[in-house]
């Protein structure tokens, strides 16, 4: 009986958790791939000019695809969150161990309608290594 419950109740809390993701989707900007969301897409644009104006580099992105057990159902869906890493150079001769961070993550979200990509949240976090 227990179990049951249990597994209704999480029936109903996840799918709810998941179209609550898809509300910042800006549908007014599709894209055909995810690599168009990450060149074009204008809140990661304006991310990105703001680490560059402020001295950061980019190391790298990574896609991490988000896997459904079933299909969603919602028209406009979480489809990957791309990770991408900025830090400050530092001087060579400076000898330093302190290092400055940036982690970008960007919410890709896919339109099943009309079969393209759409940018969701971009969050950043800024983080000092002694």
């Amino acid at each position: 009986m227990k179990k049951m419950l249990l597994t209704t109740l999480m029936g109903l809390i996840l799918p709810a958790s998941f179209s609550a993701l898809a509300t910042n989707v800006d549908l007014s900007a599709g894209y055909y791939n995810t690599q168009e969301v990450l060149e074009f897409g204008r809140k990661f644009q304006v991310v990105k000019a703001q680490l560059s104006n402020a001295g950061y580099e980019l190391h790298q992105c990574e896609e991490q695809p988000i896997y459904y057990f079933v299909a969603p159902t919602e028209d406009v869906f979480l489809h990957n969150k791309t990770e991408c890493q900025y830090s400050i150079p530092r001087d060579p001769d400076n000898y330093s161990l302190r290092t400055d961070y940036a982690s970008v993550v960007i919410d890709i979200h896919y339109n099943q309608v009309s079969y393209l990509y759409h940018e969701g949240n971009v969050d950043v976090s800024y983080f000092t290594v002694y």
